[in-house]
């Protein structure tokens, strides 16, 4: 069976409880010899290799731009109070 995993975070990036289960449900998936691939967000420095196979799965890790300096001028006002959070709806409107 192909399976694809769309998550926010992964191995090496982990940022809470996400990244653990992803990273230990798509092992599993691969021990029942299915066809894993993942696609997840890359660091915030784009450091991260864009493809990898780690443990048998494939990794896409796509490079994002920051556009969050542009966000103001076309999201709604709620939306601009967030703060710094702003940062992290601006890398997952460039994702998606």
């Amino acid at each position: 069976m192909k399976v694809a995993v769309l998550v926010y975070e992964y191995p090496p990036k982990i940022v809470g409880g996400l990244g653990t289960y992803a990273a230990e449900i798509t092992r599993k998936f691969v021990l029942m010899d299915d066809d894993v691939t993942v696609f997840t967000m890359n660091d915030d420095e784009g450091s991260l290799p864009t493809r990898e196979i780690w443990r048998g799965i494939e990794i896409h890790r796509p490079l994002h731009i920051d556009v969050s300096d542009s966000l103001p001028d076309v999201i709604a006002e709620d939306i601009r109070k967030w703060g710094r959070g702003i940062n992290l709806f601006g890398k997952l409107l460039v994702y998606n």
